[in-house]
């Protein structure tokens, strides 16, 4: 064992522990700094995913569709009052919504239409902005506007128009709006074929195109052109 009282075992030991020490200061700083940069890495992903969120567009496609439902409400027995203070045997027969390309929540104007039996000739229209809600109410011909329609059974109108519209935009119409500039989005409620139903019709109109979905306004299911 006398070796190990030599010189050169000892500073062969010294400097192995020296090389030891500075190679774990070496991998513990190295675990260190990866662990830091993980850290910063996960902190600037959470910012950026928080930014995106508060920069996100939100609009009619994808706010919750019963948020509206008591302005709608509101708007329904505003127009049938109008309606009444015209002529009391008046029906609603459609509604129809009109909506600027950008699908903003709170935009376009809503048309209550109705018809009497006394009149053969024309329909009344109540429309109503919706931002402002201000009406205009006017006589219009029935071959200049929606025709001669059936009274609306109310029963049957379930779906809210931006329920409608989300139900649109998930069968077809997001893709159509991704494809083509949207001036405007229409949505009109109806008695139609098949069957003589309430449906929804939302035509999302550009340019050069037109695509049409048409909803069942009670349960929602969508109707295909085969069977329309």
């Amino acid at each position: 064992m006398d070796f190990l009282k030599k010189p050169i075992f000892i500073i062969i030991l010294a400097a192995a522990l020296i090389i030891a020490g500075i190679w774990a200061y070496i991998s513990n700083r190295n675990q260190q700094k990866a662990a830091e940069q993980k850290a910063a890495e996960q902190k600037a992903a959470s910012e950026q995913k928080a930014a995106e969120e508060v920069t996100k567009i939100v609009n009619l496609t994808n706010i919750d569709s019963s948020t509206v439902n008591e302005n709608i409400t509101s708007q329904v027995a505003a127009a049938d009052g109008k309606a009444a203070e015209v002529d009391k045997k008046l029906q609603l027969i459609a509604v129809e919504i009109k909506l600027p390309g950008t699908l903003d929540n709170g935009s376009g104007d809503s048309s209550y239409v109705y018809s009497s039996t006394s009149d053969k000739t024309n329909n009344w229209v109540i429309t109503i902005s919706n931002i402002s809600g201000k009406f205009v109410r006017a006589r219009v011909p029935k071959e200049d506007y929606i025709g001669d329609l059936s009274t609306i059974n109310r029963n049957y109108w379930k779906l809210n128009y931006v329920a409608a519209l989300q139900v649109a935009e998930k069968n077809g119409g997001l893709d159509f709006r991704n494809a083509n500039d949207i001036t405007e989005v229409r949505l009109t409620l109806k008695n139609a074929d098949p069957k003589n139903w309430l449906y929804w019709f939302v035509d999302y109109v550009s340019k050069n195109n037109l695509k049409e979905v048409q909803i069942d306004a009670s349960t929602g299911a969508v109707i295909s052109q085969e069977s329309s």
